[in-house]
């Protein structure tokens, strides 16, 4: 792959350092280094329990017991373990040493405030990724790989990252850019070359296309709608008026007391945001305050007023609202308005409730037509493994997970691809023209290329893969 134009640049920086492992206290912790200077770095900070053979050139891949200690004073930090690779056969392509010591930050921070004493840099979010895609050992679709195999939650969503981890999209994308850069050329020669090539066949290059370019874009855009819920996760967000159950469902769902419950209305001011697994698939519930239209009184209007908006807010991003009803009363005007604020968008019905006496009938009642409705209990728990079915059908559209090895784009991707695929039906539609203008056919073409290229980064623009990394956390 080639490189990123400012490889050779990042062949001579700094040697870089950073801790690897998630904040707080654990059993491992492991500081990282890469760069020209990391061996040197590491022998400098390692004592090994047995004395090495070539003390210029340690066991490569290989972890050797010993020590990190102050080069100051001799003195010894943490016992570790010690794991030396050369270039190009480490994760970032460069010599780069890792040190897996006792996970405490006292620890951990030691180690490596030590490792920038020597000379190295702290390293920036997810450079030691960036210097493995620069330095061609793996593709920009496989760098953001990294990045959601890392934040998945659920197991699915993990398979998709290491999918993708595995070049799977980078594969998808070969013939798609070889079907563009095959019309390109013809195009480019006949800009070049009118007087010595015959008339450019049109109708045949945008049949070329539509197999070769359009039709497997189209797939792999169609792939990535059906099956973004499991790549991503989704949001959930409860709805109602006050003291319908919202918190109580709330918690139940999570299977803990995390929101506060109280017979009074308005316990929830703010929204509460948390991880859940439906049977496996990722996604964030979200617990609000009332959405209703209800008059606010008193000193705490405002505040009130504060919630709903926020409330609004969140079901306007919601994949799907999980509207929660009173069972055991009639029906309000307030109510209605929940369900017409929540109208126009996926949504499920929640009658809760159902161990006291129900005031009305799911069928009696003038529900959204469509809508479907599970009677639950937040107290008792009836009905709450039905209703984590149902949300997660009603996520998913019924569509299966996605079959083992396939890889699918991530939202940025996405739109990279939308663009490549616009491109390419503009220069298919030019090309079936009679007498195309064969210049603005090549503008097209060069756009669907540059498009893909800010997929696999092939030809990406910088900024873009500034942004991409950005999003990484410190190393990794």
């Amino acid at each position: 792959m080639p490189h990123h134009p400012t490889a050779p640049a990042l062949a001579a920086a700094e040697t870089i350092a950073a801790i690897s492992t998630p904040g707080g206290q654990g059993g491992i912790g492991i500081v990282r280094l890469s760069g020209a200077q990391a061996w040197a770095v590491g022998l400098a900070l390692f004592r090994p329990s047995r004395p090495l053979a070539d003390s210029t050139c340690p066991p490569l891949r290989r972890l050797l017991h010993g020590h990190v200690i102050d080069p100051s004073g001799g003195e010894p930090v943490d016992e570790v373990l010690c794991a030396f690779f050369q270039a190009p056969h480490s994760y970032t392509t460069e010599d780069s040493v890792e040190f897996q010591g006792h996970g405490g930050p006292a620890a951990l921070g030691r180690v490596l405030e030590l490792a920038l004493g020597q000379g190295c840099r702290l390293a920036r979010p997810g450079e030691f990724t960036l210097r493995a895609y620069l330095g061609g050992r793996i593709s920009l679709d496989q760098a953001e790989a990294v990045a959601g195999l890392i934040a998945a939650q659920g197991r699915t969503e993990a398979r998709l990252a290491l999918a993708s981890l595995a070049g799977g999209l980078g594969e998808r994308l070969g013939p798609p850019r070889q079907g563009l850069l095959a019309v390109a050329a013809a195009a480019e020669a006949a800009i070049d070359f009118p007087e010595d090539l015959a008339e450019l066949d049109g109708p045949g290059l945008a049949q070329a296309l539509d197999a070769e370019v359009i039709s497997p874009l189209v797939r792999l855009l169609e792939e990535r709608r059906r099956g973004r819920v499991f790549a991503e996760g989704a949001c959930v967000v409860l709805a109602g008026r006050p003291n319908v159950g919202k918190s109580s469902l709330f918690n139940a769902l999570l299977g803990r007391q995390r929101a506060i419950v109280h017979h009074l209305a308005g316990t929830t001011r703010d929204a509460l945001e948390e991880p859940l697994l439906l049977e496996g698939l990722a996604c964030r519930l979200v617990d609000t305050a009332c959405l209703g239209v209800g008059a606010a009184r008193g000193a705490c209007a405002g505040l009130d007023e504060l919630g709903r908006q926020a409330a609004r807010q969140r079901l306007s991003q919601a994949d799907l609202s999980l509207v929660v009803l009173d069972g055991s009363e009639p029906l309000t005007t307030e109510d209605q308005e929940v369900l017409a604020q929540a109208a126009g968008r996926p949504r499920l019905l929640a009658v809760n409730k159902s161990d006291l006496d129900a005031a009305w009938g799911l069928e009696e009642a003038s529900l959204p037509s469509g809508a479907a409705a599970l009677r639950v209990s937040a107290r008792s728990g009836a009905g709450l493994e039905e209703l984590v079915a149902a949300l997660k059908a009603a996520l998913t559209g019924g569509q299966p997970e996605p079959p083992p090895g396939q890889a699918l784009a991530n939202q940025r991707q996405a739109l990279a691809l939308e663009r490549s695929l616009a491109a390419a039906r503009q220069a298919a539609g030019l090309l079936g023209r009679t007498g195309p203008a064969v210049e603005l056919v090549s503008l097209e073409l060069g756009a669907a290329l540059a498009a893909l290229g800010e997929v696999d980064g092939l030809g990406a623009p910088e900024e873009v893969i500034e942004e991409i990394f950005s999003r990484f956390c410190v190393g990794k």
